[in-house]
């Protein structure tokens, strides 16, 4: 089956990334099915925090079971971007995201939840944080799927106060209000 697959998968990244002592934190579509209605998706998104002394070790115990390039790796250590994994058998990708060192991404790491997806100990990106990421995606894509994901993930509740600040703060509130509706951030 392959959603068993597909959390097998996110499992071995996770305690991967536990036994390197690497930080990270799940966000994406597999952070949405989390908060709110499933939807299918096509691979993970995890933001990793890795210090120098990690690099070798991660691309060392990543490199036996998942194609990954030294040179993307690398790449996106340096401007603080992403990279692939793929799992070679299963060939499912995980997009490893390098967290930005901005007032808004440090804050938005320190939120992260831990929550337990079938019995596994997960850190999750928190939903508020989960709705700012999608709503500046949104910004960029207009994307339909990206607006029917924010209203799913708002009609479960959420902490206004908190997504107004970084909105304005991101200069996305006037966006967030025409692409959704402002009764949501009003």
């Amino acid at each position: 089956m392959m959603i068993v697959d597909e959390l097998q998968i996110l499992f071995d990244i996770i305690n991967k990334l536990q036994k390197l002592n690497i930080n990270y934190m799940l966000t994406g579509s597999m952070a949405m099915n989390y908060y709110a209605e499933p939807r299918m998706t096509r691979d993970f998104d995890i933001i990793i925090e890795i210090s120098s002394p990690q690099k070798k070790d991660f691309f060392a115990s990543f490199s036996n079971e998942y194609y990954l390039t030294e040179t993307a790796f690398k790449e996106a250590i340096k401007y603080n971007s992403m990279f692939n994994i793929i799992h070679k058998e299963k060939v499912f990708k995980a997009d490893m995201i390098i967290k930005k060192k901005d007032e808004y991404s440090i804050q938005a790491f320190e939120r992260k939840q831990i929550e337990t997806i079938n019995k596994h100990f997960v850190n999750i990106i928190s939903k508020e944080d989960l709705i700012i990421s999608k709503i500046e995606w949104a910004k960029d894509s207009k994307s339909a799927q990206q607006k029917a994901d924010i209203i799913n993930l708002l009609n479960t509740g959420y902490n206004k106060e908190y997504i107004v600040r970084w909105l304005k703060n991101k200069r996305l509130l006037d966006f967030a209000n025409g692409f959704i509706h402002e009764r949501y951030f009003s």
